[in-house]
């Protein structure tokens, strides 16, 4: 069975305000941590969980999967280049928490959400939402890995984007690509310093919350997930479709985009 319906390559950019293009001509709102919801000044580490409440979205972690966030525990904000540390390592050009070309910078921007050194399986982000929702989209960055060494099998990440119901059950989910070291550069995979484009779109307003666990194979220790760009889409409001958010954020950087796949009763 596949792993999800679809899988492409296809051409996006940056945009750092709410999308224009939707299945409903209604604005979604686009949470990029650039600016926090609640006027805050955005900084290096900061513990963000209810910054964004006025988007009607918290965020958490949830290291034992019980569909709630562990108390005392939270995602932070990654400031980019020398500045930030935590986030991840672009091996392509050999520099932390940066996009691999112009187009890759622009489109992270000087902010992302973390989770490295958060606990866990490199922690696992939990978005919940004060009232269910029937879609959102996303960006992952950075999924790579590397080439094991004495012995030892490679290192690979990959990360399972679930959607959860009002009982922290699982609704649908997205697996992402297998990162790997790239074939020709031998740094970096294909992936490196890039962004993972996932959506879920769904019929019912059934979305409670979503859920990123790790499922690759590495220490966890050297895991960490990197997200930006998050369409937070409310009750009664619109998702853009991938073409839309496509044909919005087009100025040549290559990411994967993947659509959901449903979970069978």
């Amino acid at each position: 069975m596949k792993m999800f319906k679809k899988l492409v390559v296809a051409v996006v950019s940056f945009a750092a305000i709410s999308f224009g293009t939707t299945q409903n001509a209604q604005a979604a709102s686009l949470i990029n941590f650039e600016a926090l919801g609640d006027g805050s000044q955005a900084v290096d580490d900061m513990e963000i969980s209810n910054q964004f409440s006025s988007f009607g979205v918290k965020f958490g972690i949830d290291n034992n999967f019980d569909g709630k966030a562990d108390e005392g525990l939270f995602p932070r904000l990654e400031k980019i280049g020398k500045d930030g540390t935590d986030g991840f390592v672009n091996g392509t050009v050999g520099t932390n928490d940066v996009g691999t070309s112009e187009e890759d910078k622009k489109r992270l921007g000087q902010y992302f959400l973390r989770t490295a050194g958060l606990g866990g399986d490199g922690g696992a982000l939990l978005i919940s939402y004060d009232n269910a929702t029937s879609g959102a989209s996303g960006e992952l960055w950075d999924i790579d890995g590397n080439k094991g060494k004495n012995g030892k099998p490679d290192r690979t990440e990959q990360w399972e984007i679930q959607a959860l119901d009002n009982t922290g059950a699982i609704l649908e989910r997205i697996l992402t690509p297998i990162g790997t070291r790239h074939k020709i550069n031998k740094k970096g995979g294909e992936l490196d310093g890039k962004a993972f484009l996932w959506e879920f779109d769904r019929e019912e307003e059934d979305i409670h919350a979503i859920r990123f666990k790790f499922k690759g194979n590495s220490d966890p220790s050297k895991v960490g997930l990197a997200f930006d760009n998050f369409t937070a889409r409310t009750k009664s409001q619109s998702v853009p479709e991938p073409a839309s958010i496509l044909g919005l954020l087009a100025i040549g950087s290559t990411v994967a985009v993947a659509r959901r796949k449903r979970v069978s009763k």
